[in-house]
């Protein structure tokens, strides 16, 4: 995958940098010239190196060169080489950020700040969908999808899409059916719709209702991450889900999400 930020990184650089080299003329005289927002390969990798892998840095400049934000340009035969910065790559440069028809190239029609939420179309668990929508993933610039399911079609086509898009996938597992134990099992959709994220290659995160029965979550607790809530304390529980969403957009070098106010 290419990475936005290395991207960026590298047009930012190149746009307060300046290459000056030295060129001879055949009658021997020597000229220094400077080309603005540019530099070698050399200074790029150098300073994004720090931070970056050099298989990173490769494939942005690769993708900066073929989406025209980069030109090569050399005085002579044997150089010396530089990349300078296209008006195309200026302006990104000075905006700060790549178009959103530009954003899906990276991501190859994942959103990197999108969530889908699984869980049960029910009264009782509308206020926590609600919650998490208004309280936890809006305010810190994430956007919830979620899907209802009226037939196998629907399922596949609506509910499949909204997986395979969404970055992040959270599983709201309330109760549902009470069991002979006194606990409970949840929804058997959720099951299954943890099941397409994880072949989709996503890591699922569950909010898991206390008293659902070990027997109906024990292994996917044993897998993946999961947070333990009760109705009373879900707000207190539910702090750490854009924390780690973060960690991991960070970790995969993707912008973080604005935060809306």
């Amino acid at each position: 995958m290419v990475s936005e930020t290395i991207c960026f990184k590298i047009l930012r650089f190149l746009r307060e940098h300046s290459f000056t080299y030295n060129f001879t003329w055949p009658d021997q005289r020597v000229e220094a010239n400077t080309e603005d927002d540019s530099g070698t390969d050399g200074h790029i990798y150098r300073h994004l190196l720090k931070e970056h892998s050099l298989e990173g840095i490769d494939t942005g400049m690769r993708w900066l060169k073929y989406g025209g934000y980069l030109s090569q340009g050399s005085r002579t035969i044997r150089g010396p080489f530089w990349n300078a910065l296209t008006e195309k790559g200026k302006i990104v440069a000075d905006k700060g950020e790549f178009d959103v028809e530009e954003k899906k190239l990276f991501y190859q029609a994942e959103d990197p700040h999108s969530v889908f939420v699984a869980h049960q179309f029910n009264k009782n668990d509308q206020d926590i969908v609600e919650y998490i929508r208004d309280k936890v993933l809006y305010p810190n610039g994430f956007k919830l999808l979620e899907g209802r399911v009226e037939g196998l079609e629907d399922f596949r086509l609506t509910i499949l899409s909204k997986i395979r898009r969404a970055r992040f996938f959270l599983c709201l597992l309330t109760r549902r059916t009470e069991l002979a134990t006194g606990e409970y099992a949840s929804s058997v959709w959720l099951y299954q719709e943890t099941g397409v994220a994880v072949a989709f290659g996503k890591k699922p995160l569950l909010l898991v209702e206390e008293g659902i029965s070990s027997e109906y979550i024990g292994a996917f607790q044993d897998i993946y991450e999961h947070i333990l809530f009760a109705r009373s304390n879900h707000p207190k529980k539910f702090e750490s889900i854009c924390r780690r969403f973060n960690a991991d957009l960070e970790v995969s070098n993707i912008p973080k999400p604005p935060k809306n106010a």
